[in-house]
């Protein structure tokens, strides 16, 4: 198996011990170049993003990028095309979402995914290329970054204890397990399944609820403060992933509680 990553990347040093992985160091702006580097790839999962959340400018540079990436792929003879999209094509939604819900994106992120899907949905027709695009919702697991992802915070502040800042977190949510996603993004390419999929836990519950069990969990005497960070985005999650597990035999198998204690 190839795994790609960025030039000189701190997280390339996660690939070590693993046996049968050959690393490639590219850009993803020099990803037109893969070709010369390898020679046959059966299935290819296009996972890279950069960019601010708000920034139309590097967003665009991404459609590019996945457009090079999947004809760099239809050169290597790939039999299947997966990328990962975002539950931000959808927009603020506060219902239970599926794959034919309308796609109403707020921010440049959502907007830059969105396109990149319509765009890559053209070129797989042209190139008679079998693609598949996954929305994800909330993932989370080791290695996330604390600064960006909301369970990796709240793990940090319990073990480290400290109270964290939260909103009043009484929207819907639902989060999976890294390797649970992982896992549905593996059966999609190997089973060469075309179309959109919602990748999600299924199950979704009040925000405040999942912070209330970890803290419970890693650090029970903290005293939670909810209220104290007045930056509420409206966001809810609520997804539906009923396509994922019919059409692939999917289903999650880490439930929140064993994903917590999963933390390293």
């Amino acid at each position: 198996m190839c795994t790609l990553c960025r030039k000189n990347s701190s997280r390339i040093s996660r690939l070590s011990g693993y046996k049968n992985i050959v690393v490639v160091e590219i850009d993803m702006e020099d990803i037109s170049m893969l070709p010369n580097q390898i020679k046959h790839a059966d299935n290819f999962y296009h996972l890279a993003w950069e960019g601010a959340r708000d920034d139309f400018i590097s967003q665009t540079k991404n459609i590019e990028n996945s457009i090079l990436a999947m004809q760099a792929a239809w050169k290597l003879g790939v039999k299947h095309f997966t990328m990962t999209g975002s539950q931000a094509e959808y927009g603020i939604c506060h219902d239970r979402v599926d794959e034919n819900h309308n796609t109403d994106p707020n921010t440049a992120y959502g907007v830059g995914k969105l396109a990149t899907y319509h765009s890559l949905r053209v070129l797989a027709i042209k190139l008679a290329l079998p693609f598949s695009w996954i929305r994800v919702f909330s993932v989370y697991g080791n290695d996330d970054s604390q600064n960006k992802l909301l369970i990796s915070y709240i793990v940090d502040c319990l073990r480290s204890n400290k109270v964290p800042e939260l909103t009043t977190c009484e929207q819907q949510w639902d989060f999976l397990y890294a390797k649970d996603a992982a896992n549905a993004l593996y059966l999609v390419g190997n089973q060469e399944k075309e179309g959109i999929y919602n990748l999600g836990y299924g199950e979704s519950r009040v925000l405040k609820d999942f912070i209330i069990e970890a803290r419970n969990i890693l650090n029970p005497k903290i005293k939670l403060d909810f209220g104290a960070n007045k930056d509420f985005t409206g966001v809810e999650l609520c997804v539906n992933v009923d396509k994922l597990k019919k059409e692939t035999g999917w289903y999650p198998k880490m439930s929140f509680e064993e994903g917590i204690k999963a933390f390293r």
